[in-house]
């Protein structure tokens, strides 16, 4: 990714308005490219997602225009990965 120019990783937690508003949300969600990862989570957020921008204003963009946008988001927190430290698939 970051050959392509993708140098910003982050996780946004996902606070929907009601549990029901949850697949055309997800369903939103997907028509989004910068959207890497999609899961629904126990505790505070509805939904979790890993994405993937250009930079920092990339990023603000997919979240104002793309994701907070969405019927059934009320808001979102973000959190910016500095460092992926551990990249590794399951042995089996």
């Amino acid at each position: 990714p970051k050959v392509l120019g993708y140098t910003t990783m982050a996780f946004i937690g996902i606070y929907l308005d009601k549990a029901v508003s949850n697949p055309e949300a997800v369903r939103q969600l997907q028509k989004i490219p910068e959207v890497l990862e999609c899961h629904y989570t126990t505790g505070n957020w509805s939904i979790f997602c890993k994405i993937l921008c250009k930079d920092n204003e990339h990023l603000m963009h997919v979240l104002n225009r793309d994701i907070q946008s969405i019927t059934g988001v009320s808001r979102t927190e973000t959190f910016i990965s500095l460092n992926q430290q551990i990249d590794r698939q399951i042995k089996i």
